[in-house]
């Protein structure tokens, strides 16, 4: 996808997420994440806007830790800081260069600024939907375009040995294949010995899952359930990947 779709995405998913905030107000608690408040989840992605900002713009080659950058400032609404960081955060990714170097996890060192185009599209649209529970929605809004949705599985998979590292469960050995409906996309993971692997492809596996992208990547995601999907194989080893990883 291009970077300007990013961009759009970024810009439509953080305006929804600061709506639903405010309808929700600060004290609301989030039930996609249990531990967190309003308040806790906009400070989260608040940060995250200002971290990323300052590594963007500064063309960081090294990791900074978030914490240095941005934090929530004492009796600063966390709604209205999460709002000003959105606004930043397009400021920078609309003026960067996708090809500058700058730090990512994937790269493990400088890699191509694009990588935080697409990063904040789907950090923004899965808290989007977090706002959106804690608002009272019990479906989040749907992805869209599909292909944006499946670019998030994507690049869901491809981080998760990153995210994961090499402490998986035992019932989570074996291969799992991902196929979205709506849109091109087709995942065939295999957990082993050997760690994760990640292939696009269209192959058996031990457990297949299948539907529209957008309810697929939120699936993953554990920001829905399972209803609409459609499962083949083993579904309690569906259920055991959702309750093992969770990001």
């Amino acid at each position: 996808m291009e970077t300007s779709q990013y961009l759009d995405a970024v810009r439509a998913n953080a305006s929804l997420m600061v709506d639903a905030a405010r309808r929700a107000g600060a004290g609301a608690p989030v039930p996609t994440c249990p531990e967190w408040t309003v308040a806790d989840l906009a400070a989260h992605q608040g940060r995250v806007f200002r971290w990323m900002s300052a590594m963007v713009e500064g063309r960081s080659a090294e990791f900074i830790h978030p914490k240095t950058v941005g934090e929530l400032p004492d009796g600063e609404d966390p709604i209205e800081w999460l709002a000003a960081g959105a606004d930043r955060a397009l400021e920078v990714l609309g003026q960067a260069d996708p090809d500058a170097p700058v730090w990512n996890w994937l790269d493990r060192g400088p890699g191509p600024a694009r990588f935080w185009h697409r990063r904040m599209a789907h950090e923004v649209a899965v808290h989007r939907a977090d706002a959106e529970a804690a608002a009272g929605r019990t479906e989040p809004t749907p992805v869209t375009p599909a292909e944006l949705a499946s670019d998030g599985i994507d690049e869901y998979l491809h981080l998760l040995p990153l995210r994961a590292g090499g402490d998986l469960p035992a019932e989570l050995t074996g291969s799992w294949h991902f196929h979205t409906t709506d849109a091109a996309g087709e995942w065939v993971v295999v957990v082993g010995d050997g760690g994760i692997t990640i292939t696009r492809e269209h192959a058996k596996a031990d457990v297949a899952v299948r539907g529209p992208a957008s309810d697929l990547q939120y699936c993953l995601y554990n920001r829905r359930g399972v209803d609409g999907l459609e499962i083949f194989g083993d579904p309690a080893r569906l259920a055991a990947w959702r309750e093992r990883i969770r990001f």
